[in-house]
């Protein structure tokens, strides 16, 4: 199979690759699986970067034998931009998300929630949830404190 990029759709293909690569990977730790699937796709859309023109924006390493982004790729205004805008998007979704299960269990007893049917768990999960999606988009952090104990 051949696909036939222009310039422009090429410069959103390894814009893609680069965000695809650093959600999968960017966190791994030692211990922790990095995905090598994505791995060979950026590697593999990056080794076109010189003959398509973007080659400040990637760089070989012969001892590893990979293509890697470069700091102007990491840099990139509108790529790092949407990495920015996703993640202040996911961070106030998964605190809305963890305070709001943790209160969850905290207002209902275990005999509550088993007695519970799918759809009444559900939404007072969810009511949990949005009390802290308004907290957090009408005050942010302002009012989060950790308490000291006794």
């Amino acid at each position: 199979m051949k696909i036939n990029f222009t310039k422009k759709q090429y410069w959103s293909l390894m814009r893609a690759v680069y965000m695809a690569d650093w959600m999968a990977n960017a966190i791994c730790d030692a211990d922790m699986k990095q995905d090598e699937g994505i791995k060979e796709v950026r590697n593999y859309v990056f080794s076109f970067a010189k003959e398509m023109g973007f080659e400040d924006y990637v760089a070989y390493d012969e001892n590893m034998g990979r293509y890697y982004a470069t700091y102007d790729m990491d840099d990139e205004p509108v790529t790092r931009g949407l990495i920015e805008r996703y993640e202040e998007h996911s961070v106030w979704e998964n605190l809305s998300s963890w305070l709001g299960e943790r209160d969850f269990f905290k207002k209902y007893s275990l005999e509550e929630i088993k007695e519970m049917d799918d759809k009444e768990r559900f939404i007072k999960r969810m009511e949990c949830e949005i009390f802290w999606g308004k907290e957090f988009e009408k005050r942010g952090i302002e009012r989060l404190f950790i308490k000291k104990s006794k």
